[in-house]
C-alpha cells in the first residue's frame, strides 16, 4: 500500500481543517496565501509557489507562469518581509524541474496572457533547469 493510501483520511481531515480556516480568515477580511514550501538557501529563508504543469507553448516564447495575483502577494510578502519568493515548476512536457526567484523573473521578460483566468508567463531560458 502506498504513502497515499496509508495517510489518505489524515490527510483529508488536515485539507479539511485548513479549508475551514481559510473559509473563516476570507469572512472576516483576513488575506493570506499559501505556501507551498519554504526553504532555507543561500544562508537565507525562501519562499517556493511550486506548479506542476505543461510548458506554456505559444508567442512571444515558450515558458512557464502563474496568475499575477500569486505574483502580486509573494512580492508584497518579500517587500514586508524579505523572504524571497521562487517559483519552481515540475515540468511534465520537459520532465524537469525548473527554479528561478521572482525576483529575478520580474527584472527580465515576461508575457502576459488574456481571457478568463491571465497568467503571467516567463521564458524558459529565465529559469535554472534540474534534470531527475
Amino acid at each position: 500500500m502506498s504513502f497515499f493510501e496509508n495517510t489518505k483520511d489524515n490527510l483529508k481531515k488536515g485539507l479539511d481543517g485548513e479549508s475551514k480556516i481559510r473559509e473563516y480568515f476570507k469572512n472576516i477580511g483576513i488575506n493570506f496565501m499559501q505556501a507551498d514550501l519554504i526553504f532555507f538557501y543561500n544562508n537565507k529563508w525562501c519562499l517556493a509557489e511550486i506548479k506542476t504543469q505543461e510548458k506554456y507553448l505559444s508567442p512571444p516564447f515558450d515558458g512557464h507562469g502563474l496568475p499575477q495575483w500569486q505574483i502580486d502577494f509573494r512580492m508584497k510578502f518579500y517587500n514586508d518581509t524579505n523572504v524571497e519568493p521562487y517559483l519552481i515548476v515540475n515540468c511534465l512536457s520537459d520532465k524537469c524541474i525548473y527554479i528561478q526567484s521572482f525576483i529575478n523573473l520580474l527584472n527580465g521578460e515576461f508575457y502576459k496572457t488574456n481571457g478568463i483566468k491571465p497568467r503571467t508567463i516567463f521564458p524558459i531560458n529565465s529559469f535554472k533547469k534540474i534534470v531527475y
